[in-house]
């Protein structure tokens, strides 16, 4: 410590990490200029105050004298050293302007310091100046004069240490300042992103302002490294920034905390907070520097007001328990108490540094990750509904088959809109047990349940394996679409037919009746879309080609088959190797032409497929001629397929038939007429001596 203008330091052992703050009592002369001991000499002038440096002269430090804000004066401090070394001095911003001498030489100055207050121009620039001792001694001079600025005088003291020690103390200065310049102005555009691409929550948006006008702040205080940024700012513009951004960054700051806790921030007293500070933010902009720094008392005080308001309103939301309100109180006080700790210094109340810049960048540390942890309960939410959500499509993919979205172009079934159709070339394919409202009346409504889904649940994968999809359930039966190739479904009908027989092997285990179905398989084209009104919706098929698949399979009965196909089936049955013969050719209920049905010759066993194989030419042959009703050769292509293959009971049908035509004479009954009159044939016993003649 200085005392009485001199400060020894020959016992010091100096290092490039060492430093010392010139503090202690400097000699002080009022509104004069002096350069050097000589001119003391000459002028013997008696320093007017012996202030502890760092002080305002105008805030009753100086021996109990207090100087007006306006005017120069000369400090003086003699420094004794060990040594001749090269020195170096740190020189912060004077209250507002100076010139240094060291040993009678003009070392540095900041703006524009004289004696005529009218030239005085102000200018905030640490500098580092180095010098050589003359005889191990310093003799410094420092002449400051102020105009416009609220204080005046050595507010800070200047360090002193080697000259690499000096270099190291300002370049840890300016590198952390632009650390937490940089710091905190990516996470201010980080949130500024996420609000963008979230406009819905606005808290991102104003903590990014907010950390914005704290990154303004950092780079206008302290080492000012806006000066290196921007070398040739205005002293005024500077000033303003460092004031203006004070209060504008309350406004935003405010703002976060309501959108944060919008129920424990009442937005009467939000209101009285926000309206000074941007009516101080608006009065920094636009009055002069000497006008505008009369309202920083009053607007430190609102300022404080305002944050010891949010701060309350906070600990109501821990109280609360509000998602991550500790976590925001805690950054919260460190921030007051750096606030508090500015206002303190920036009046030389106390002697620390300006603490602001920490613990606004630990604030936006512990909020950066209450929003971190915030953000990832959202995401662990947004997985947990998108698992949902997963898990609902599955679910609707079972009343909407994902293959029907796919032919409609729509990627969900939320894309889904009423109307919505396409035109597709598709095989479909009908299955339906047989007698099932007899046989359901034997069964309990939750049995009838448990058997049809039982059946279900066995025949469904057979026609997803075979790159088909159901489109609907039709009481007992079912309706699948092939969409890729209509040899998927004939193969799918001869697997269902194999787990079928699985199926009632089981059953009979059980003591229960076996069962029988009949599929019908036709190719064409198809409009796919949906129907029904706006508050009920229903995927389906319209098309001439549904109704004649569903028409075929409904003759399986009356020809007592398993598998009917149509004639549009004929060429993909013969690509894929399979037999199949022709049994007639019928007028479908609901169509104007007649159409050519195949019988499946594949679902019978194979020691049966043999003999309905050599007789299929026979059997077409017959079917030929009884369409030409030449009944007498059919009668006997007919007998003689049924002599071959006694479990043929569709020969035993047309033998019927032909015997029936001959006797009753009607010959020119309509074909049609004749299949509906026809009665369901069972399979004819072997004895049946009534064919045979």
């Amino acid at each position: 410590m200085a005392n009485s203008g001199i400060m020894d330091l020959t016992s010091v052992q100096f290092s490039n990490s060492r430093t010392i703050e010139l503090s202690g009592a400097w000699a002080f002369w009022w509104q004069r200029k002096i350069v050097d001991a000589e001119e003391l000499t000459k002028t013997n002038a008696e320093p007017d105050a012996w202030p502890v440096i760092p002080s305002y002269w105008n805030s009753g430090s100086h021996g109990g004298k207090q100087f007006p804000v306006q005017g120069s004066a000369t400090y003086r401090l003699t420094l004794m050293l060990p040594d001749s070394q090269v020195y170096g001095l740190y020189v912060p911003q004077m209250v507002s302007s100076y010139e240094l001498y060291i040993n009678g030489r003009l070392i540095g100055n900041n703006g524009i310091a004289s004696l005529d207050n009218r030239l005085v121009m102000g200018e905030f620039r640490p500098e580092v100046y180095y010098v050589t001792p003359e005889k191990n001694k310093l003799d410094i001079f420092l002449f400051v004069a102020n105009r416009d600025y609220r204080h005046g005088g050595q507010w800070k003291p200047i360090v002193f240490g080697t000259a690499q020690g000096i270099q190291n103390y300002y370049n840890r200065s300016l590198m952390g300042e632009l650390f937490l310049f940089g710091s905190i102005l990516i996470i201010g555009l980080y949130n500024i992103a996420m609000f963008i691409f979230r406009p819905k929550d606005r808290s991102p948006l104003f903590f990014g302002l907010f950390c914005i006008i704290v990154a303004l702040r950092v780079i206008t205080t302290g080492s000012i490294a806006l000066t290196h940024l921007i070398p040739h700012i205005s002293w005024e513009i500077q000033i303003k920034l460092e004031l203006s951004v004070f209060y504008l960054g309350a406004l935003f700051f405010g703002l976060f905390f309501k959108e944060l806790f919008p129920e424990d921030i009442p937005s009467l007293g939000l209101s009285i907070m926000l309206t000074p500070a941007l009516l101080f933010t608006i009065l920094a902009v636009v009055l002069p520097l000497r006008l505008f720094n009369r309202l920083v008392t009053p607007m430190e005080i609102t300022a404080i007001a305002g944050l010891l308001f949010v701060l309350v309103c906070i600990a109501i939301a821990w109280i609360r328990k509000r998602e991550n309100a500790p976590l925001i109180a805690t950054g919260f006080i460190l921030f007051t108490l750096t606030a508090i700790n500015d206002v303190l210094y920036s009046k030389n109340l106390i002697q620390t540094t300006y603490l602001l810049p920490l613990g606004l960048f630990s604030f936006i540390f512990l909020q950066s990750l209450a929003l971190a942890r915030l953000f990832s309960h959202s995401f662990t939410r947004v997985e947990q509904l998108s698992d949902e959500l997963t898990t609902v499509n599955k679910s609707m993919s079972r009343f909407v088959p994902n293959e029907f979205l796919n032919f409609l172009n729509k990627k969900s079934i939320n894309d889904i809109q009423l109307g919505d159709q396409t035109l597709r070339s598709i095989t479909i394919l009908f299955a339906d047990i047989r007698s099932f409202t007899s046989l359901s009346e034997t069964m309990s409504p939750q049995e009838n349940f448990n058997f049809i889904n039982s059946y279900f649940n066995r025949i469904g994968p057979i026609i997803r394996n075979y790159h088909g999809f159901i489109d609907k359930y039709i009481g007992d039966g079912i309706m699948a679409l092939f969409p890729e190739n209509p040899q998927d479904a004939v193969r799918a009908s001869l697997a269902m037919q194999e787990k079928l027989n699985e199926y009632n092997n089981e059953r009979l285990s059980y003591g229960l009746q076996p069962i029988q179905i009949g599929i019908g398989i036709h190719t064409g084209p198809v409009m796919l879309g949906i129907i029904g009104e706006q508050q009920r919706i229903e995927s389906t098929v319209i098309s001439d080609s549904v109704n004649l698949a569903s028409r075929i399979e409904s003759l399986t009965r009356t020809y007592n088959v398993p598998i009917l196909l149509s004639g549009a089936m004929q060429s993909y049955v013969k690509e894929a190797g399979f037999q199949s013969r022709l049994i007639d050719t019928v007028l479908v209920k609901g169509k104007s032409q007649p159409c050519d049905i195949y019988e499946l010759l594949e679902v019978h066993p194979p020691k049966e497929k043999i003999y309905f194989i050599e007789s299929k030419n026979i059997f077409e042959q017959g079917v030929h001629l009884y369409f030409e009703k030449d009944y007498e050769k059919a009668l006997k292509l007919f007998k003689l397929c049924y002599a071959k293959n006694p479990q043929d009971h569709l020969a035993a049908l047309y033998i019927y038939r032909i015997r029936n035509a001959i006797k009753l004479r009607t010959l020119n009954q309509d074909k049609s007429a004749q299949i509906t009159e026809s009665p369901i044939l069972q399979r004819p016993a072997a004895s049946n001596g009534g064919l045979s003649s």
